[in-house]
């Protein structure tokens, strides 16, 4: 008895204690942490002001600029402040939430100016601007904000937090356009897989927590994850199987082809390269913390086998399509699965500082090549109709010359041939998967990028070396469109370039240590409670008086 009220004391107060301490901390955070998630907090707020905007719109069919410029804004401030932020400490908010460090600067660099690229590109287009309501202004400011929260969580509820914003954000967007069936087809399939994607990453999730009561990453060093603690096992390969549905890497890939041929190809563009972008830096958290006791090797095995199908599915099925953009959907599948070499990389060994830079290099290089070969497929389908064919591409080299020649550097990225940055980005990868001994994944990659050649050159074949026939797409955009869209896709291509011959720095000289984790001031406590209370009974007993 006496042990029992000894311990109901004991409780009262360490809960009394954690809700102080804690109260003030992680529920009210300090204004630090106001100020350095000041991206998301812009987004988050510009997206409420353009949803007030809408309201004074008495025209819903037609573009919203008051709302359009506010985005714009919005977009550019948060680059902006990013670009010139200094994180000298990495710091940690909300329990772990929030991690504000070099990896969180760098995705909030990406995802601002991916954002202010995306809607700057559909300001110019007819196709695009049917965009710029303020109803999609703000879930595209709404889909960013959850983008970086996905980036800077340092644990499970806050990353599904994130991820459920921009992807209810997205399945709307995708089925926009209410007038075609294509576009609520993709819609639909987008919907139902990303709810079997969410219900595997909560299960997961809820099974981790069984194995070792707490969702936070950098407490995953305490699980095992070997056959002797299936919970643990299983919870693992269920995260990272709902993140390989984000990333598209096959077998989760089905809905990517039919997503990306039937949404409006800005916002293609956006998906492909922000949320696999978000989604990749996420796992390069999750797996720069070493797991517990356990054989990794199963983990390992997943990988391999997750990139070797993925760039096989990618590379053959892209061969027997002729949507351009069903194509770029199958090339997004294989680009995934390179991405697995890096995972597989720093499930080996969690520390390799190579293994980080060669997924954030490849990351950021994606991210650009996606953005600006969308951009072009969006402003050649501009006055014609979308989801335009490789033959529909004939002639092109001579009617739009400036359109095929960006495009043009934008398929050799993706194909990995220098001076473009997909050469860097693939070679880093190579590098770090050879240092870590996997050599046939390796194999795999290169044999299969030179057969994903096929299906790129077939496409430059047709805009330079085919004649213009009467299925060719037209090019009477107005003066204006062209200007612009030259502008936009040349900032691409640029960026494209410089990053090939300079090599991606940023992603060497970035930090990537986190940021520090608080403490589990609760569970702490209650398990020195609990000792407590068992060395009192053990003195009872071996005191009876």
């Amino acid at each position: 008895m006496m042990s029992a009220d000894f311990m109901m004391t004991q409780l009262q107060e360490t809960i009394k204690t954690a809700i102080q301490t804690r109260l003030w901390s992680d529920i009210l955070p300090p204004a630090s942490f106001y100020f350095l998630s000041l991206p998301i907090l812009l987004l988050l707020v510009g997206g409420l002001v353009t949803m007030l905007l809408g309201v004074f719109k008495t025209d819903p069919d037609k573009p919203c600029y008051p709302s359009w410029y506010v985005a714009v804004f919005v977009s550019f401030a948060a680059a902006v402040f990013a670009i010139f932020s200094k994180i000298s400490t990495p710091k940690a908010f909300l329990g772990s939430g929030v991690l504000i460090d070099d990896i969180s600067r760098m995705s909030f660099i990406v995802i601002a100016i991916g954002t202010l690229f995306t809607l700057m590109a559909s300001s110019m287009t007819k196709i695009g601007k049917q965009l710029l309501r303020s109803e999609l202004l703000t879930l595209i400011l709404f889909s960013s904000a959850g983008l970086m929260v996905m980036c800077a969580a340092g644990e499970f509820l806050s990353f599904f937090v994130g991820l459920e914003l921009t992807s209810i954000s997205l399945y709307v967007l995708v089925g926009y356009q209410r007038r075609t069936l294509q576009g609520m087809e993709a819609s639909i399939k987008y919907f139902i897989l990303g709810a079997a994607a969410a219900a595997m990453l909560l299960m997961g999730a809820a099974l981790i927590y069984a194995s070792i009561g707490s969702l936070r990453f950098a407490d995953f060093r305490l699980l095992n994850i070997s056959f002797s603690n299936p919970f643990g096992l299983a919870g693992v390969l269920l995260i990272f199987s709902g993140l390989a549905f984000k990333l598209a890497i096959a077998p989760f890939h089905s809905w990517a082809p039919d997503v990306y041929q039937g949404a409006n190809s800005h916002l293609t563009g956006y998906m492909a390269s922000l949320v696999k972008f978000s989604v990749a830096i996420v796992i390069l958290r999750i797996l720069s913390v070493s797991f517990g006791d356990g054989e990794k090797t199963g983990l390992i095995i997943v990988f391999w086998i997750f990139g070797a199908v993925s760039i096989a599915v990618g590379s053959l099925f892209g061969l027997v399509h002729n949507s351009i953009k069903r194509i770029l959907a199958y090339s997004s599948v294989a680009n995934a699965g390179y991405f697995c070499l890096a995972f597989a990389s720093l499930a080996a060994d969690p520390t390799s500082l190579e293994s980080k830079q060669s997924l954030m290099s490849y990351a950021v290089i994606y991210a650009v090549l996606s953005m600006g070969a969308f951009t072009v497929i969006s402003w050649l389908e501009d006055s014609n109709r979308e989801d335009l064919l490789k033959e529909e591409l004939a002639g092109i080299g001579s009617k739009k010359p400036f359109a095929a020649v960006t495009l043009s550097v934008f398929l050799f990225g993706f194909a990995g041939i220098p001076p473009i940055a997909g050469f860097f980005g693939k070679f880093f990868l190579l590098l770090s998967a050879l240092n870590q001994g996997f050599i046939g994944l390796s194999i795999i990659l290169v044999l299969f990028s030179c057969l994903s050649l096929y299906y790129y050159l077939s496409i430059m074949a047709e805009m330079w070396f085919k004649p213009a026939t009467r299925y060719s797409a037209q090019s009477n955009q107005s003066e204006e469109t062209n200007s612009g869209m030259k502008a936009v896709s040349f900032i691409a291509a640029f960026a494209a370039i410089v990053i090939g011959i300079m090599g991606p720095r940023w992603a060497i000289n970035l930090n990537y240590t986190q940021a520090s984790e608080k403490n589990m001031r609760i569970v702490n406590t209650a398990n020195s409670v609990h000792n407590n209370a068992n060395s009192k009974n053990e003195n009872v007993i071996s005191n009876p008086k």
